[in-house]
């Protein structure tokens, strides 16, 4: 499921991807307060090779700056085929990866503990219990930022933290994946829409 979400449907003309962004928003099932928010998040997951799915559920755009869910900006990295990164530490006092271009290394991002405090970010109950995931992502897009920004279609990579956005019930749901009811119902609208792109043709 997850890998195919990742997939860019370029064959969907307009008219399919306002009735899949409908269909999307009337399942109740995504963080959209109307049509047109869907529809912006799927064109926008286009700019990045992001399937509609993934998009949905992994992007958040306020006041027109976009930010992604860590492990969607960790999918669009790898997913270039260019750019990778390593984890070479990971636990409660900060996180460190090494950026790689064709397989070879081409700089690392820290964010650390201290780096939290001096953000004054470690106050919020979000970051006290989940204290890895914040350096992860920080550290994540800062890479994203200084080693692979064409692999962001030249906007600039953010996680919705950066942007102020540290919602922890907004959190919660997008980090817990659907029932496999539901996954299942989204894969089969989206390939309802598919079909009916490729009958028309």
């Amino acid at each position: 499921m997850e890998e195919k979400a990742l997939v860019v449907r370029q064959e969907m003309t307009m008219a399919e991807t306002n009735s899949l962004a409908e269909s999307m928003f009337k399942s109740g099932w995504f963080d959209v307060k109307d049509v047109h928010q869907a529809l912006v998040k799927i064109w926008a997951g286009r700019e990045f090779s992001i399937g509609p799915v993934a998009a949905m559920r992994g992007i958040f755009i306020d006041h027109g700056h976009i930010s992604l869910m860590a492990n969607l900006m960790a999918a669009v990295i790898k997913k270039t085929g260019k750019y990778d990164y390593r984890v070479v530490k990971l636990d409660d006092t900060g996180c460190e990866l090494v950026f790689l271009q064709n397989g070879q290394p081409i700089g690392n991002s820290i964010f650390t503990l201290e780096d939290a405090k001096k953000a004054d970010l470690m106050g919020k109950d979000t970051y006290k219990k989940y204290p890895r995931n914040l350096f992860f992502a920080r550290a994540l897009s800062n890479g994203a930022k200084w080693y692979c920004p064409d692999a962001f279609g030249g906007q600039t990579p953010y996680v919705p933290e950066e942007m102020g956005d540290d919602n922890p019930e907004r959190d919660a749901r997008t980090m817990v994946e659907l029932p496999d009811n539901k996954s299942e119902a989204i894969e089969q609208l989206v390939k309802s829409v598919e079909s009916a792109a490729s009958e028309k043709k």
